[in-house]
């Protein structure tokens, strides 16, 4: 019986060692993804470079579920431009030249993106009548610091907006930016609410990303969306805000890439 006794005692001890170990591992499983949403959390994410974008590089290899990865929120354009991005909850809505409102698909391809995940370090309130201009200046002022990355997600009522999208392009390129832009298809909307998805890179990016403030925009019943050109509301506008301190970029790994000349500048916001 003694023996017994010695032998339950050590499968006991046995148990008990190995389930604090599970115990321990499980925690530290915890605390290593912990670790990892708040490392994403504090990243401003860019695939590809403005300079190459603006240089006609149209064409990308990153898919929309890598970018879901990188953050929640979200602008730049798919593949061959054909549709501007603009992130939200995670969800990657396409807005085509033609208007229409698509959710990006995980084998659909990026050419160009800004993405983060969303914690909110602080807010302010600009208090209306407002327009876009008016707007941005707002957001210089009430920024910490200009030398700082920020990131938006800025719920809105707007009297008026107007909104930009992107002509879809084919191989071989021939036109850049300073030639697509100003025939971009335009869309204009009246009392509508939305939500503005943003981003403000210091001066000193350089040719890195579009230095100042960016934004686009996807309405709540998602009908419109786009590249924010102008808006006036009368309606006071709380702003969130997410300063950001750690910035990543990828670039693509193709031959448009690898052999393009980057011999043309241009900055626009």
């Amino acid at each position: 019986m003694k023996k017994l006794n010695i032998a339950i005692g050590i499968v006991i001890s046995t148990l008990i060692i190995s389930c604090r170990q599970e115990s321990d591992s499980l925690v530290k499983t915890k605390e290593d993804s912990r670790a990892i949403v708040q490392n994403k959390s504090d990243i401003f994410y860019q695939y590809s470079i403005w300079f190459a974008f603006v240089n006609k590089v149209f064409d990308g290899d990153l898919k929309v579920s890598e970018l879901k990865t990188k953050g929640d929120i979200g602008l730049g354009s798919f593949d061959f431009l054909d549709g501007e991005l603009v992130m939200l909850d995670g969800v990657p809505y396409r807005i085509r030249e033609n208007g229409e409102i698509t959710v990006g698909q995980d084998e659909d391809e990026i050419v160009y993106s800004d993405a983060t995940f969303f914690n909110q370090d602080g807010s302010f309130q600009v208090k209306g009548p407002i327009d876009y201009a008016s707007f941005q200046k707002s957001l210089n002022s009430e920024m910490e610091s200009e030398h700082y990355f920020y990131a938006y997600r800025v719920p809105v009522k707007l009297d008026y907006i107007k909104l930009g999208g992107v002509p879809k392009v084919e191989k071989p390129f021939t036109d850049g930016l300073d030639v697509l832009l100003p025939i971009r298809p335009v869309f204009e909307a009246e009392n509508i609410s939305g939500t503005l998805v943003g981003f403000y890179c210091p001066e000193y990016i350089g040719n890195i990303n579009a230095f100042g403030h960016h934004f686009h925009f996807i309405s709540d019943d998602r009908k419109w969306g786009g590249h924010v050109m102008e808006f006036k509301t009368q309606h006071d506008i709380d702003v969130p805000w997410d300063q950001k301190t750690s910035y990543a970029f990828d670039l693509p790994k193709n031959e448009t890439f690898e052999n393009v000349k980057l011999d043309s500048e241009f900055q626009y916001n």
